[in-house]
């Protein structure tokens, strides 16, 4: 795993970003975020030979309890990064990171996306220990048969990093805290979600 994030980071041009991320509580239980510049650039990333090992490890050595989990999404709100080269993003190293899945209902989808969007520019523009606020609307796996999308609408995936003390957790509990995040609360107490939410915390792993 740590060959294929250094090999995608050092060789792919489109691969923007590949981190890896050990649950905070189940030192066995590992998340992957990876950015690539589009869908195209994740196929070609399927197609190397650092790729290639690692599926020769998992289909040789079956070293996973359970099926692993995969989603797919374009990032939402990006207009800073959305250059017409974007560049890598750094291993930040002794992040602290929160993976979220939330499930909105369709009636309430365009407060959602609100609260959604002004939680993220106000970590984005006022937290000076938040590392990254990304987030989308799930999408079929690219070059995967075609799936009913309806399916996949109002899910959402989230991939966030903070620093500070305590391996990064300084940043997230003053992110917690914040007058945004207070009002994504308030949203939350609603009942919003078909659902439940899913919420993973992890350290982000060095090199």
């Amino acid at each position: 795993m740590q060959n294929d994030r250094l090999c995608s980071r050092r060789d792919e041009p489109g691969c923007l970003q590949f981190v890896l991320g050990q649950d905070v509580d189940d030192e066995n239980t590992f998340y992957l975020f990876e950015l690539y510049t589009n869908s195209q650039a994740f196929q070609d990333h399927c197609k190397t030979p650092h790729f290639g090992a690692y599926v020769s490890f998992v289909e040789s050595k079956i070293p996973y309890v359970g099926e692993p989990e995969f989603s797919f999404y374009h990032p939402l709100d990006e207009e800073a990064n959305s250059s017409s080269s974007p560049t890598k993003r750094p291993i930040q190293k002794h992040a602290f990171g929160v993976n979220v899945n939330l499930y909105p209902k369709a009636s309430v989808r365009d407060d959602f996306l609100k609260v959604i969007s002004d939680n993220k520019k106000g970590t984005d523009t006022t937290e000076p220990l938040a590392l990254q606020y990304t987030y989308g609307e799930a999408t079929a796996a690219p070059g995967a048969p075609e799936v009913d999308e309806n399916k996949m609408k109002n899910v959402f995936h989230f991939h966030e990093e903070y620093s500070g003390e305590n391996h990064g957790k300084e940043g997230f509990d003053a992110h917690a805290s914040a007058p945004h995040f207070v009002a994504w609360e308030d949203f939350a107490a609603t009942d919003p979600f078909d659902k439940n939410p899913e919420v993973s915390f992890f350290r982000v792993l060095e090199s």
